[in-house]
C-alpha cells in the first residue's frame, strides 16, 4: 500500500510512531503522541487511526501494551514515502568524490567509497564489483557497538554473510536492484541471517565496471539521512 493511499492525519501518525521507533525503539501511544506533539485532535481520534493503521498490516500492538510498533510492511511504506518525497539537500560536499578519485586504481576508489560513506552514515558499509570478485567493507565495529544488545548472537550470522564474499555477491545479484537506491527491510533481504536487518543499495559504474554500493544496519537505522547519503555519494 502506498503512502499516498492514507489521508494525511494518519501518514502522520505513522512517521511519528515509526521515528520514536527509531529514535528509542519502545512502543508509542496516543497519550505519549499527544503529550510530544500539538497533533490538534483527540486522544480517541489518534486512537481510532492507530487502529486503522494496525487493520493496513503497518503498525501492531506488542503484548497487552497499549502502545503500537512498526511492522515491517510500515517501514516499507515509510521508505516509500522518503523515496518519493525526500528532496536532495545531503552531503554535497560528497559530489567531488569520483573527481578525487579518478586516477585512483579501482580498489582504492571502493575503498574510497566505502569509508567515506561509513564515516558519514556510522553504519556497515560495502561496495562490490562482481566481475571482479571485489568486495570491500568497513563499519562492523559501529554495527556491534550499537546493535549487540538488541540482536544478541545475531549480529555474528550477520558478520558471517558479509565475510563469505562470493555468497554476499550472489545475495546481492539475486536482488532486484535498480539504477536509483533501493532498500531492502526485513525479510525483503535474502538471507534468513539478514532479516533483522535493512540494506540500502544502488548500482555504481567505476572505469566501466558494473557494482554495488552499500549501507547495512538495523530495522531501527536512520532512513532519511541514509537514503539521502547514498543517493549523493556517487
Amino acid at each position: 500500500m502506498k503512502m499516498k493511499k492514507i489521508d494525511t492525519r494518519k501518514v502522520q501518525i505513522l512517521k511519528l510512531i515509526i521515528e520514536e521507533y527509531i529514535q528509542t525503539g519502545e512502543i508509542t501511544g496516543s497519550k505519549s503522541l499527544l503529550k510530544k506533539y500539538d497533533l490538534q485532535v483527540s486522544s480517541a481520534t489518534i486512537r481510532n487511526d492507530m487502529a486503522a493503521l494496525e487493520k493496513m498490516g503497518l503498525i501492531f500492538q506488542p503484548y497487552n501494551s497499549a502502545g503500537r510498533l512498526p511492522t515491517t510492511r510500515g517501514l516499507r511504506v515509510f521508505v516509500d514515502y522518503l523515496m518519493e518525497q525526500m528532496p536532495w539537500v545531503f552531503l554535497e560536499a560528497e559530489q567531488a568524490v569520483v573527481e578525487r578519485a579518478v586516477d585512483a586504481r579501482l580498489d582504492d576508489t571502493l575503498y574510497l567509497l566505502v569509508s567515506r560513506l561509513m564515516k558519514i552514515t556510522n553504519e556497515i558499509t560495502f561496495a562490490c564489483i562482481p566481475s571482479l570478485g571485489a568486495n570491500y567493507y568497513l563499519g562492523i565495529s559501529n554495527f556491534l557497538e550499537k546493535n549487540t544488545l538488541s540482536l544478541g548472537s545475531d549480529v555474528y550470522n550477520i558478520i558471517k554473510v558479509l565475510e563469505n564474499k562470493h555468497h554476499f555477491i550472489d545475495l546481492l545479484e539475486g536482488l532486484d536492484i535498480g539504477e536509483k537506491v533501493s532498500v531492502f527491510i526485513g525479510e525483503e533481504n535474502i538471507f534468513p541471517d539478514l532479516e533483522s536487518c535493512t540494506m540500502v543499495v544502488k548500482k555504481i559504474n567505476i572505469e566501466g565496471k558494473t557494482g554495488y554500493l552499500g549501507i547495512l544496519g538495523s530495522l531501527k537505522m536512520d532512513y532519511a539521512f541514509n537514503i539521502a547519503a547514498m543517493r549523493n555519494i556517487l
